[in-house]
């Protein structure tokens, strides 16, 4: 049946995705392998604890500014650096740049430099500095592009018409009621591919429900209703659909249906797979001939995700982001993953792991050294080593708003738990006084957070509070959106520059709307912190969701308070995480110039091995439809 043939093809209890030696499950059904298409897979978690050493950095200034370049010189310094790993670009000073500007000023020049100095296997963080750009806009299509995504955009307008056909074709098959149009306005804030995605799951619902129903009906009824079901599904998901059907409900003038359909299954469930997650889109030559292909072997179903899947790549919805966050994917090419929206950052303790035999490209963590003024920008180094030297010491504040984890969708409140979870942590293992402040008050007037050694909480939307007096090397921030929009505007009233300004030593925030779930779940990055194992950097990235997005780490990456005197036992660490998390400096790190050019070369033959599918398929017999 239809039914099986979804779930051979995404997977019952996941998506099946191919290697040459077998298939292994990863997600859940339709809605997760497309999303999945939109990711970077992730990597192992297992226990083992490293450092982050200063070889393992590249410092990336601005040389059209000697404020720049003397923050740069003075990390290294610091931090034994050497000077070869000042990376100085010929960037604008302005804090936006352009997307072409992004690439040619800076992705290539850097790429460049690394490969000169044979640092591609070696450097797993950039540091942008002071005058290095923050952010950097969506990028414009070409003339191409542009064509193609309208192409893309009118083949999808019409697979959804025809899909909604195909549903209520299946609803009066199953006597069920038509469901009421959707409500848009709930869609608001949603990427177009979500909605897309969405849409499809939604069809194959009333699609799998037809199944179950005509499954329950005595045998005359069934095969009449089969019948009907057979063209429904035909046009649905093509001769593949129909192939499944079939083996679901044999006939006896067909015994050899089943035996038979396996092999054949395999190829299409092969086929479909290439299609959604291996080729390079758009695509760029025979487009006229694969769509067709693709809708006689997999029906309106493989038309529509395939314009969704390019639509995604040629959309420039959120696709502005931060100058850090696009940094992390720069040994990728913006073709391999699109620029819209954002993707899972891989080195999150609960990524998914890897499911692919060829090599990942890998990710580089980027934090910040910027500030008002190129003096406090400095400044965030010496206060951290003076911090490392002496110990962070002061009051840890925690400002959460009461509001109860109604479910584990519910973000809001799993984030504010976070805080009181955090509390209870501290109490229990951290020998520092702590501050929980748990109603929508907050800590707002001078002298209300005195003595800070570390703050995080919420919520105030770009309206810094001068309540707080930050010890040297002090660590915080604040969960509300595009707090970093600006540093370097002397009217800007949002958290990080006004922080930054005021002496905090490392903090993050978002140059647009991040949505909450891309900051740090409290209790997470402060308890890898204060075991002393892992660096500012590797706790950020280790608790983050997202790369590609419009978050900033500011900070020295290598900053870590607790080394000398953990403030907590590892061992505690058991009680918020499955295993105590593999830092990503200390994380295998394939070369990234193999693996990029392994990816493309596996795209290559993606289309070649998809177009001998299709064409097998099609110069087979084909299943009646009726």
């Amino acid at each position: 049946m239809i039914e099986t043939w979804l779930h051979e093809t995404f997977g019952r209890d996941g998506v099946h995705a191919h290697d040459d030696k077998q298939e292994k499950a990863v997600g859940r059904g339709v809605l997760r392998w497309l999303l999945c298409c939109m990711a970077l897979w992730g990597m192992a978690v297992v226990p083992a604890w490293g450092e982050l050493a200063p070889s393992q950095v590249v410092i990336v200034a601005n040389r059209n500014s000697e404020d720049s370049l003397a923050v740069a010189r003075h990390y290294a310094m610091r931090r034994g650096i050497p000077v070869k790993h000042i990376a100085g670009l010929d960037l604008s000073k302005d804090d936006t740049m352009t997307w072409e500007a992004y690439e040619r000023q800076l992705v290539l020049p850097l790429r460049r430099m690394l490969e000169a100095e044979s640092f591609q296997r070696s450097v797993r963080v950039l540091v942008t500095v002071y005058g290095v750009p923050l952010r950097v806009s969506a990028p414009l299509l070409t003339t191409e592009e542009r064509r193609w995504r309208q192409d893309a955009g009118d083949r999808l307008t019409q697979a959804r018409s025809r899909l909604l056909s195909v549903e209520r074709a299946a609803q009066q098959i199953a006597g069920m009621p038509q469901a009421p149009p959707s409500n848009n306005r709930s869609n608001q804030g949603v990427p177009e591919f979500e909605r897309n995605v969405a849409f499809l799951a939604q069809v194959d619902t009333v699609i799998e429900a037809t199944l179950k129903r005509v499954k329950t009906l005595d045998a005359t009824p069934r095969m009449q209703s089969y019948s009907r079901l057979k063209e429904v599904v035909g046009q649905y998901q093509g001769i593949a659909g129909v192939t499944q059907l079939d083996q679901g409900f044999p006939k006896s003038s067909e015994s050899s249906v089943e035996a038979h359909a396996s092999p054949r299954l395999a190829r299409q469930a092969e086929g479909l797979r290439l299609l959604l997650g291996a080729l390079r889109l758009p695509v760029s030559s025979g487009r006229d001939a694969l769509y067709q292909q693709v809708e006689q072997v997999y029906g309106v179903y493989g038309v529509y995700a395939l314009a969704a899947l390019e639509l995604k790549r040629l959309t420039t919805e959120f696709a502005d982001a931060s100058v850090d966050s696009e940094l992390s994917l720069l040994w990728s090419d913006v073709g391999d993953y699109g620029a819209a929206w954002r993707l899972p950052n891989r080195y999150y303790h609960a990524a998914a792991k890897p499911v692919l035999s060829r090599r990942e490209i890998p990710l580089l963590m980027v934090s910040r050294l910027d500030a008002p003024t190129a003096g406090q920008a400095s400044k965030l180094v010496d206060q951290a080593m003076e911090a490392e030297a002496r110990g962070l010491i002061g009051t840890i504040y925690l400002d959460a708003r009461g509001l109860p984890a109604k479910e584990p969708t519910d973000t809001y409140g799993r984030y504010d738990q976070s805080l009181r979870d955090l509390k209870d942590f501290l109490d229990r293992q951290a020998p520092y006084r702590s501050v929980l402040e748990n109603t929508e008050a907050r800590f707002q007037r001078p002298g209300d957070a005195p003595d800070v050694a570390l703050y995080v909480g919420w919520y105030r939307l770009r309206q810094y509070e001068d309540a707080f007096a930050f010890r040297p090397g002090a660590i915080g921030y604040h969960m509300a959106s595009a707090e970093a929009v600006s540093i370097h505007n002397s009217s800007e009233s949002g958290w990080c520059k006004n922080a930054l300004e005021r002496g905090i030593a490392a903090t993050l925030g978002s140059v647009g709307e991040p949505y909450l779930d891309s900051f740090p779940e409290p209790l997470e990055f402060v308890s890898l912190m204060m075991t002393g194992q892992y660096s500012l950097a590797d706790a950020y990235y280790l608790t983050s969701r997202w790369v590609s997005w419009r978050m900033v780490l500011f900070g020295d990456p290598l900053y870590n308070p607790w080394k000398a005197k953990p403030a907590v036992p590892r061992s505690a660490l058991l009680k918020i995480f499955t295993l105590a998390p593999i830092a990503p400096s200390d994380r295998s790190f394939d070369d990234p110039l193999a693996a990029r050019d392994e990816l493309h070369r596996l795209n290559e033959q993606a289309r070649t091995r998809l177009d001998a599918i299709l064409l097998e398929q099609l110069a087979r017999p084909k299943p009646s439809q009726g």
